[in-house]
């Protein structure tokens, strides 16, 4: 056995043994490079011993990358199968891994953390490896150990050993497959796990553009009445089974991805389909936006369809701008998958799938349909979802959940009301009498339809529910836990954090009982960092929100109730030996929680938003809000009103060139969404009437957080910004978006079109444009009409 080993270490260039791979490759320094220079250091430390020897303490402060590597290439060939490993002793925010560098020729680097075992939390001395096999095209392998984010770290015994070989050579009597029904053709290349898909009707041919060529077709069982064939993928060494499914009667085609065992991390499977110029991504990140495939700076990459901070909807489109041919792939089995979206070698946007480890296993079949259409756009996406919704049990419109509690009508195009700063009233008597003076205010000013999220006191809530259309909530959450030893140093404690949680029904993000961190609170000493929550288990919420919920309903009569985090925080798996939750699990709990809240008599509102929860949510605080695009600190300075627009609030979170109503689409005779409470109507003044379009455009009501002596100086704007954001919420409460246009080149005119024939119309530019009846629509109007 060829074997390298790196056993101890100096500060800077590292001492490393001379212990050889073979005879011809040894190891005299190992090179520690971090991108910011200044945030790491390293040294011998005698004190941190693993088997009698002292190890390497390596201390990375920054957020960037950084990695150590002896900088010498080892020479393979495909094939080839290596067992990386090393001794780490970890703990930080950050993370490291194992990998190695693969080249084909010099410095032409093909994957610069290749085969990557990554570890993360608190972790004592653990043997951490990885075992892959050489890919084809590759020359020199360069193994390190690399990371990023601060952590302190220990590592000893770094052993390089290349254990065997396996023929990985395309099976030189594998014949392509082709099968075909009225709409598509399919051709298989078996050599190749690789596919395309010809759309019979436009002519175009969806070719996968692979973006890794970690798949390798072996021989394995094959099943003569399917599409299908054994893969195997070299950084893991694990086998997969394809089966593709052709629908016999629709441009429709079924990928089902099978396996057992252990996973090492996420497959990306199947290769997505070439972009072409012109095209552009359909993704339901919150509301939705698209991505011209030309478009670079797009900010995120990876985006779980398992929680709100992901898609929310588990599909993905890929349209032409100019034909509106396309497709759309469904996530048939999301709990445990996410999207890619990643720059192919022509830096077009494509997107990829990609399934996560189940408790760290495979667990079940992963299933992905595609449907081709060879018109409607956007459009055809969303309504070929809406249908997938419909079978599976997620739609449920508002007509069936107003039978069950009459207060949801009120919700229908209602402003969400968040009001502070009460205390800068002087010489105030009685806070009750003045928060029902202010709604009763903006009732007079027409602000007829209220949602009041501000909460209140027994007597505030009753007079409060006496007013016409009003609905009164409060802000209520079961996902945080503080340790109580640490009340003393942090500068507020939650009244809404369930303290009797802890420590029993913690999160455990690891077998080890290292606990899953959630929000992170300010401490009284400024110069300390936050002190995070604990994540309560979802498997454990219920009991707390109904002990609380019925006690607090017995003196105070709410209507509704807003839950915080609840379908924003992704699906949590937790390793707890008491109450072991998969992603599925915490989804079921998560979603009875939300039931609860329903069959309590409240109307039910959470943070976000996302599918799985409409059959038990009526509204969404955040919905409208594009989550990587807000304000920085959104979650915590939800009061500051931003004088200046930053960029990525300007070219994604308000411009119509990209946003979409995906959601309204699908959802909008379901949910009410509503713009998030740290990105309202209100957050950016210059924005503020794009924001009120917006809502009219997509029949969805506003949002506005002030302090009251915003409202006094301000209240004529509250009240013009209503009368734009509010009426075509209420008009279409109970109606389906059917159709959305794109009227205008630049896409700055667009058009809704609701079952109930109510259609909106929006000039988001500055100029006057002439709609297609001759009519004159003014820069940033609207108008609605009525057939």
């Amino acid at each position: 056995m060829r074997r390298l080993l790196l056993s101890a270490f100096a500060l800077c260039l590292l001492f490393l043994s001379a212990s050889t791979f073979a005879e011809e490759w040894k190891m005299e320094n190992g090179r520690l490079w971090s991108r910011d220079a200044q945030a790491i250091t390293s040294s011998k430390d005698a004190a941190e011993k693993r088997d009698g020897r002292e190890s390497l303490k390596i201390v990375h402060m920054g957020e960037l990358d950084w990695a150590l590597s002896e900088g010498k290439r080892i020479p393979v060939k495909p094939g080839d199968v290596f067992e990386i490993s090393a001794w780490i002793k970890f703990g930080g925010k950050g993370s490291a891994a194992l990998a190695a560098v693969t080249r084909r020729q010099g410095e032409d680097v093909v994957q610069w953390s290749y085969a990557d075992k990554e570890v993360r939390g608190t972790m004592p001395w653990t043997l951490v490896k990885t075992v892959f096999i050489v890919p084809e095209g590759i020359e020199t392998i360069e193994p390190r150990l690399m990371g990023d984010g601060p952590a302190t770290l220990w590592v000893d015994d770094f052993t390089v050993a290349r254990t065997g070989f396996r023929d990985i050579a395309s099976p030189k009597d594998a014949k392509p497959i082709r099968e075909e029904n009225k709409f598509l053709k399919l051709d298989v290349q078996t050599a190749e796990g690789t596919f395309s898909v010809t759309d019979k009707r436009t002519g175009r041919v969806w070719s996968q553009q692979p973006t890794t060529k970690n798949f390798v077709v072996v021989p394995g069982p094959v099943d003569g009445k399917k599409t299908s064939f054994q893969l195997l993928n070299t950084e893991t060494l694990v086998e997969y089974g394809v089966e593709l499914s052709l629908d016999a009667d629709k441009p429709e085609l079924l990928v089902q991805l099978n396996g057992n065992g252990p996973m090492a991390g996420a497959v990306p499977f199947p290769a997505p389909f070439a972009s072409k110029s012109g095209d552009r991504l359909i993704i339901p990140m919150n509301e939705g936006i698209s991505y011209p495939v030309e478009e670079q700076d797009i900010e995120v990459r990876r985006l779980v369809a398992y929680g709100g901070h992901g898609i929310c909807m588990a599909f993905w489109g890929q349209v032409e701008d100019a034909t509106g041919a396309g497709m759309v792939a469904i996530l048939e089995t999301a709990d445990d998958a996410a999207i890619e979206i990643i720059p192919n070698p022509d830096k077009l946007l494509q997107v990829n799938a990609s399934w996560d480890p189940s408790m760290k296993e495979f667990r079940y079949p992963r299933l992905l349909r595609f449907a081709f259409f060879d018109k409607g756009g956007h459009v055809a996406v969303c309504k070929r979802y809406r249908q997938h919704a419909k079978e599976t049990g997620l739609w449920v419109p508002f007509t069936e959940k107003v039978k069950k509690n009459p207060n949801i009508d009120k919700l229908l195009g209602a402003a969400n009301i968040w009001c502070f700063g009460w205390d800068w009233i002087a010489n105030r008597q009685d806070w009750t009498d003045m928060k029902i003076a202010l709604v009763k205010e903006m009732q007079s000013l027409g602000m007829d339809r209220i949602l009041w999220s501000g909460g209140g006191n027994a007597k505030e809530l009753a007079e409060l529910n006496t007013l016409p259309n009003v609905l009164t909530s409060r802000y209520d959450i079961y996902q945080d836990i503080m340790d109580p030893s640490r009340f003393g140093e942090v500068r507020y404690v939650h009244g809404d954090w369930t303290t009797d949680a802890w420590p029993q029904d913690i999160n455990w993000a690891a077998a080890d009982g290292t606990w899953r961190k959630g929000w992170e609170v300010e401490t009284k000493d400024t110069t300390k960092p936050r002190i995070p929550c604990a994540v309560i288990c979802d498997a454990k919420a219920v009991p707390y929100a109904q002990k609380r919920i019925s006690k607090e309903l017995e003196t105070k009569p709410y209507t509704c109730r807003f839950i915080d985090t609840t379908v924003a925080a992704p699906w949590f798996e937790c390793y707890h030996p008491d109450h072991p939750m998969t992603r599925s699990d915490s989804k079921k709990h998560k979603m009875e929680l939300l039931k609860l809240i329903g069959d309590l008599g409240l109307v039910c509102g959470s943070e976000t938003g996302h599918d799985a929860s409409v059959p038990f949510c009526d509204y969404y605080e955040g919905m409208l809000s594009l989550g990587p695009y807000r304000v920085p600190e959104s979650g915590r300075d939800m009061i500051r009103i931003w004088d200046e627009v930053p960029p990525q609030i300007e070219w994604f979170q308000v411009n119509p060139a990209l946003r979409l109503p995906l959601w309204e689409l699908v959802y909008h005779d379901c949910v009410v969404a509503q713009w998030y409470w740290g990105d309202y109507n209100n957050k950016l003044p210059k924005v503020w009437r794009k924001r009120d379009l917006f809502n009219a455009l997509y029949g969805t009501p506003p949002m506005y957080m002030f302090t009251r002596k915003n409202w006094d100086e301000n209240k004529e704007k509250f009240v013009e910004s209503y009368k734009t954001a509010e009426p075509v919420s209420r008009a279409t409460a109970y109606a389906e978006m059917v159709d959305h246009k794109i009227l205008s080149t630049d896409r700055m005119v667009q058009q809704s079109i609701f079952s109930n024939g109510v259609t909106v119309t929006v000039n988001f530019g500055d100029q006057p444009f002439k709609l297609p009846d001759g009519s004159i629509l003014n820069g940033l109007d609207w108008k609605m009409e009525k057939k």
